[in-house]
């Protein structure tokens, strides 16, 4: 009897950790959560990997930091960092000594988000109880979350994975803010999220389709950062019109419903000629050209063995440009992807220190 009692207890346990919820039918409103507003012109956030730990003359140029990435590491909600954040502690007490905010980022282009993590309120809510305790743990001042599109081989896998995001996205934010707030006291901690520069995945070249739900979760949210990279190849990536154009990705981002108060621009600090490895940091390309004038945005480059071609990336004058239109829009500010990619910041073409004194005229 005891054992068959063992058995019927084991299957409901299992049973609870399985079970996929079906997605909630509700709509967010500005009226269901208040953030704080932020002032216009007064964010100059940049993205770390591997362990990357600025100057002290970086940190007097930003105000926040972005530490990527946090990552589930099973369907149960356990989670770890990504590899080079041996000094995380050291790297979040640099910030905060300088008076930068230190903010862990979670997922990345290569998080794979599953309905059995996500789909399944035991494991999320898992999730987010363990993502609290680590912010806790490292004094952290913030959350970023930073769900991508995944890109697998198997189109109809890459498809279920993906609108795992479009059915439950909302379900996370509002949990997360919910927990963030009950832990720490509303407004004490940050809360942002990173989404692509339009909001479509191409699975295919007759295949298409949105990523990110349209059901108000930018209003849990004290801002969203716009990925406005990686969007195109070679002389289009990430180019002016791209972000500010009539069809660019600002102007999508507001016809969706996110008011432009909480919109932030980002600026690549690198140069990308095709999918894959083909890209190039900015400091990479300015070694190669020293003499490069600030209006240049594409070099031509051959990557070991590939084939020759236009890797297109942002120079002083674009970078300056761009600043200079979020400031006239009143945007909140500006992020980057990522800081190992400049110049040494006292170098006159370093884009941190255009980006950071255009931001400050």
């Amino acid at each position: 009897m005891i054992r068959n009692f063992l058995i019927i207890l084991l299957c409901l346990l299992y049973s609870c950790e399985s079970r996929i919820e079906k997605p909630s039918a509700f709509v967010a409103t500005s009226g269901d959560y208040q953030t704080k507003k932020i002032d216009p012109n007064s964010l100059l956030m940049g993205y770390l990997i591997d362990g990357y730990k600025p100057s002290n003359a970086q940190f007097e140029k930003l105000t926040h930091i972005l530490i990527s990435f946090l990552r589930a590491t099973n369907s149960k909600g356990d989670i770890a960092m990504t590899s080079g954040w041996d000094n995380l502690d050291e790297v979040v007490t640099a910030a905060q000594n300088n008076g930068v905010k230190a903010i862990i980022s979670f997922g990345g282009g290569e998080f794979k988000v599953t309905s059995s993590l996500m789909g399944n309120k035991t494991n999320r809510q898992n999730l987010i109880k363990n993502i609290i305790i680590f912010i806790k743990k490292y004094n952290l001042d913030g959350f970023d979350c930073d769900w991508e599109p995944s890109w697998v081989d198997d189109k109809n896998e890459m498809e279920s994975i993906n609108n795992t995001v479009t059915d439950y996205y909302l379900s996370f934010i509002k949990e997360f803010r919910e927990a963030l707030d009950t832990e720490f006291g509303k407004g004490n901690k940050t809360f942002s999220a990173a989404v692509l520069n339009l909001n479509s995945i191409w699975y295919s070249a007759e295949k298409q389709i949105s990523h990110f739900p349209k059901n108000g979760w930018w209003n849990y949210l004290d801002w969203v950062s716009l990925m406005n990279y990686d969007n195109d190849l070679g002389s289009k990536h990430s180019t002016f019109e791209s972000v500010f154009g009539k069809d660019g990705s600002v102007t999508y981002w507001t016809n969706f419903g996110i008011p432009r108060s909480k919109i932030v621009i980002g600026i690549p600090f690198y140069a990308r000629g095709g999918w894959g490895e083909e890209w190039l940091f900015y400091k990479e390309i300015m070694k190669m050209n020293p003499f490069l004038s600030g209006t240049t945005d594409f070099i031509l480059f051959k990557k070991n063995d590939l084939k020759e071609k236009k890797y297109g990336f942002n120079g002083t004058i674009t970078s300056a440009e761009k600043v200079a239109k979020a400031k006239k829009l009143s945007l909140p500010g500006v992020m980057f992807w990522q800081l190992a990619g400049d110049l040494p910041v006292d170098h006159e073409k370093s884009l941190l220190r255009v980006i950071s004194s255009e931001l400050r005229k």
